[in-house]
């Protein structure tokens, strides 16, 4: 893949889970000097200021993983929506080619409709449900028009050891003994965000491996949100709980989800030259028994 030089690299996002994540991966990597910036100083919606940090910092890659992800209220405020996950990238992307920066550009399986039956790729036709999926298009498509480096890597259920999320919360609630009813009509793969980051960062390395466009990542297998609660269970030893399965239906929202969501990961890990594994032994992995 090419010799490692010393890159500095601009992790958006901070606070978010994947972007934590990121910044405890690169300790250690001694090709990287990783500088991550919270909203308060980096605002995707702020052009102006995205400009002076990157012309203070001159980083040689930069990986965004900030974005507006409140699924439910994003029916409502379609604009910051819009602001920071479609403008916003936009911007950014601009500005990376401006400064010669690599760009890397954290989306989502929300762009597709759900309606497949097996595994989507990245040049399969998007059809987003709600607000949240297509500002993640526009997104997407903004950057790409903005700047033709631009790599995108869509990923669907992200959770990690640390934060907010699935995972988490179902441990949170089984641990105290609360009675679950959770969605089993919803098929996707859980995402180690561990795993993401060791790619994301492996590219701030050696940009070159990953080609421009747009890239799906995830692992091998699929199950339903009430099979990932189960497993986590499981997997944790957290026995005893009270875990029921109920339809989409039974459990309505204001934006919809897509009810198919396996992102097909076998390319993207054939550039990386890994195999994926299967999104059960990611689990094992969080859990420190892999």
């Amino acid at each position: 893949m090419g010799e490692t030089r010393l890159r500095k690299v601009l992790v958006t996002g901070l606070g978010g889970q994947l972007a934590n994540r990121l910044v405890k991966a690169a300790v250690g990597r001694e090709a990287l000097e990783v500088v991550g910036l919270a909203r308060a100083d980096f605002d995707l919606t702020n052009a102006e200021a995205m400009e002076r940090v990157m012309t203070a910092l001159r980083p040689d890659v930069v990986l965004n993983a900030a974005a507006y992800t409140a699924v439910d209220k994003a029916e409502e405020e379609r604009e910051l929506a819009y602001a920071v996950n479609a403008d916003g990238v936009g911007d950014l992307a601009k500005l990376c080619a401006r400064h010669h920066a690599h760009f890397l550009h954290i989306s989502t399986d929300y762009v597709f409709d759900g309606s497949a039956s097996s595994p989507y790729w990245p040049d399969d036709a998007t059809a987003p449900l709600g607000v949240y999926g297509a500002s993640k298009l526009s997104g997407e498509q903004m950057a790409l028009a903005a700047n033709a480096g631009t790599r995108v890597v869509r990923v669907a259920w992200l959770y990690d050891a640390e934060g907010h999320n699935f995972m988490n919360t179902m441990l949170r609630l089984g641990r105290a003994g609360k009675s679950l009813r959770v969605v089993d009509d919803q098929v996707g793969t859980p995402t180690n965000a561990a795993a993401l980051a060791e790619l994301m960062l492996d590219f701030a390395e050696r940009p070159d491996w990953l080609p421009a466009g747009v890239h799906h990542f995830g692992h091998r297998g699929t199950t339903t949100w009430h099979g990932f609660a189960a497993e986590v269970f499981r997997t944790f030893g957290v026995e005893g709980v009270d875990l029921a399965p109920c339809s989409t239906s039974e459990y309505p929202t204001p934006a919809r989800r897509p009810a198919y969501s396996h992102l097909d990961p076998e390319a993207i890990h054939a550039l990386w030259g890994r195999a994926p594994k299967r999104w059960e032994e990611e689990v094992r992995q969080v859990a420190g028994l892999a």
